[in-house]
C-alpha cells in the first residue's frame, strides 16, 4: 500500500473506515460479511484498506461500496461521495484490478511469425531440390547444347585425319570402284577398263571374237611409276613412294583393281600374291618373290618399271 494510501486509511471519514466500524460495530467478522456479499475476503479487505487501485475501474469499486453499504445498513449515497473525496489522493486506477495484474504471468513476443516463416522456407527448399534433381540446371544444359556442336566437329576432324594420312589423297576402294564404274578417266590418264559397255540398238551384226585386254598403257612422266594391280583373290596392299608417302593403303576385294601412279622407288606390300596380277608401265610383271609356305610378299619396283 502506497503512503497516500495509508494516510486515506487512517482518516475516519474514510469510506473504508466507516465500513470497517459498522462491521465491527455489528459484531460481524470479514469472513461473514464476505459470505454474505458472496465475495472472497480478500476484497472486503481491500475496501476497508481504502485500496482501491486494485479492484480496477471505478464502476467495479463503486458496485462494491453500494453492496456492502446495504449489507451494513449505511447510507448508500453518502458512502459513494466519501469515495469521491477520497479519490483525490489516489492514483488512476486501471480497469484491470491490480491483484490480477501481479498474477498475471509475463508474456513473451509471439513466435507464430517464426514457426509459419520456417513451414514456408522449408516447403519453398522442398519444391526447388524437387525441380533441380528432376529437370537439372538450366545453365549446365545450355553448356552441354553449345558444346556438342563443336566436339562433334572436332570428332569427325580428327577421325578423318588418319584416313587422309594413310591413303596419301589417293582414292580408296570405293572411290577408285566409282571412277571404275562411272567409265572415267583415272588420275593418271589412262582409260577405265571395267566400266560397262555401251547399250546399242538394232539389228545385231555378225558375231566377232572379243578383243584381248591391252596391257599397254600411256608412259608415265620421268621418275614415275604406273602400277596396275588386279585383284582375283581379298588381299590387303599397301603402296609407299619413293619419298616414304603411303599412297595406297586398303583392302582389295577380289575382281577389283587398283591404278596408281607414284614416284619411284615403289614400295609394295600384298598379303595374298597369289591372287594379285602385277602390271607396270603396261608391262605383265611374273609374281613377286615370296618366303616358302607364305602368301605375303613385299618387294619394290624401280624407276625401270623392274621388280628388285
Amino acid at each position: 500500500m502506497s503512503p497516500p494510501d495509508a494516510e486515506v486509511t487512517e482518516l475516519p471519514s474514510s469510506p473504508g473506515a466507516r465500513l470497517r466500524r459498522e462491521r465491527e460495530g455489528r459484531g460481524m467478522s470479514q469472513q461473514q460479511a464476505a459470505d454474505a456479499l458472496n465475495l472472497d475476503p480478500a476484497i472486503l479487505a481491500v475496501l476497508e484498506a481504502n485500496d482501491f487501485a486494485a479492484l480496477g475501474a471505478p464502476v467495479f469499486v463503486k458496485g462494491h461500496l453500494r453492496r456492502y453499504a446495504a449489507l451494513l445498513g449505511m447510507d448508500e449515497e453518502e458512502l459513494l461521495l466519501a469515495y469521491e473525496r477520497s479519490k483525490q489522493h489516489l492514483g488512476e486506477p486501471t480497469l484491470v484490478p491490480r491483484a490480477r495484474l501481479e498474477m498475471a504471468p509475463v508474456r513473451g513476443k509471439p513466435r507464430w511469425p517464426w514457426v509459419v516463416g520456417g513451414a514456408v522456407l522449408f516447403v519453398v527448399a522442398s519444391a526447388l531440390i524437387a525441380y533441380v534433381s528432376e529437370n537439372g540446371l538450366p545453365w549446365t544444359g545450355a553448356a552441354t547444347d553449345e558444346s556438342s556442336p563443336s566436339s562433334a566437329a572436332s570428332t569427325t576432324s580428327s577421325a578423318a585425319a588418319p584416313a587422309d594420312a594413310a591413303t596419301g589423297g589417293v582414292p580408296t576402294a570405293g572411290n577408285a570402284g566409282d571412277v571404275a564404274g562411272t567409265g572415267a578417266t583415272p588420275a593418271n590418264g589412262s582409260p577405265a577398263t571395267n566400266g560397262p559397255a555401251p547399250f546399242s540398238s538394232g539389228t545385231p551384226g555378225p558375231a566377232s571374237a572379243p578383243a584381248p585386254a591391252a596391257d599397254s598403257a600411256a608412259a608415265p612422266p620421268a621418275g614415275q611409276v604406273n602400277l596396275q594391280l588386279r585383284f582375283t583373290a581379298d588381299s590387303w596392299v599397301e603402296v609407299f613412294d619413293g619419298s616414304g608417302k603411303a599412297v595406297l593403303y586398303d583392302l582389295g576385294k577380289a575382281g577389283s583393281e587398283r591404278t596408281i601412279t607414284a614416284q619411284a622407288p615403289v614400295s609394295v606390300t600384298l598379303g595374298d600374291a597369289r591372287g594379285v596380277a602385277i602390271i607396270v608401265n603396261g608391262r605383265t610383271l611374273p609374281p613377286p618373290p615370296r618366303a616358302a609356305g607364305e602368301a605375303l610378299a613385299r618387294f619394290s619396283i624401280g624407276a625401270d618399271g623392274n621388280l628388285r
